[in-house]
């Protein structure tokens, strides 16, 4: 139990130092990212990783038998992949995509529609969507300020769950990754859901 314990507490963080008493234990994981939970249990010899991301899954995969190979350990890998996962994850991930395409749309048309402003000398010939823009134009620049990266950070989530999903299935699909992002540029739900049905 120590072993795996250590094992365990290797993959993932805020494991306990010490194995808990028992011959068996389990603990939960909340992405604060994605909202998508990690389910770890184990005992002597054995462990079981459930998750609502395949990419997590994936992870622990190649972590596990990276250290396996290091040790000289044979260790033996199961898997049960439910096709309704990946979906969900890209289900859970449309929020935050589309409010970081607005957020990352709405900082770029400031500046042009301050111009605009000042060139007209005034907004009222402007859509009240424009207005909301210009109203709030700090508070916009201070947000996109912040997280710059967080479209792009999103987006290589999705390229690895879609590379994730289809290595489990033995397909290597790394050649698409172009189409991906593509899809991503002009992001709607339902393409990309078929994106992942149809380029496996």
């Amino acid at each position: 139990m120590a072993e795996m314990h250590s094992w365990i507490s290797f993959c993932l963080p805020d494991i306990p130092d010490r194995a808990p008493a028992g011959d068996s234990a389990t603990f939960y994981f909340v992405s604060t990212l994605l909202d998508t939970i990690l389910e770890c249990s184990f005992k002597k010899g054995e462990v079981h990783f459930r998750s609502d991301n395949i990419s997590t899954i994936s992870i622990l995969r190649d972590i596990l038998t990276k250290k396996a190979t290091e040790k000289g350990i044979r260790l033996e890998i199961a898997y049960d992949i439910n096709e309704t996962s990946v979906p969900h994850i890209l289900k859970l991930l449309d929020p935050k995509l589309q409010y970081q395409i607005s957020l990352a749309n709405k900082f770029h048309l400031i500046d042009a529609l301050k111009e605009v402003q000042l060139q007209e000398g005034g907004d009222r010939f402007l859509s009240e969507d424009y207005k909301e823009i210009l109203r709030d134009a700090e508070k916009l620049k201070t947000e996109f300020s912040r997280q710059p990266l967080h479209l792009e950070r999103l987006h290589g989530m999705i390229a690895d769950i879609y590379i994730d999903s289809y290595q489990f299935k033995g397909q290597d699909v790394k050649k698409n990754i172009g189409q991906l992002m593509t899809i991503l540029k002009d992001y709607t739900l339902p393409d990309l859901l078929e994106f992942f049905n149809v380029h496996g």
